[in-house]
């Protein structure tokens, strides 16, 4: 599995080069934090961490 990783910009899909900062999100805000993966078949996967009802 890949790195646990956040960001900061607010926006999942971004078009700068800004890069994701390693460690979950400090202040464990919801949907901040992610990890990427690639499958035995090529397939990117993100998982993203979602609160607890």
């Amino acid at each position: 599995m890949g790195e646990i990783h956040h960001d900061t910009s607010d926006v999942f899909h971004r078009c700068t080069g800004e890069k994701w900062i390693s460690g979950p999100d400090p202040q464990r805000r919801n949907y901040r934090t992610y990890a990427d993966f690639t499958d035995p078949d090529g397939n990117g996967w993100v998982l993203q961490e979602v609160p607890n009802p």
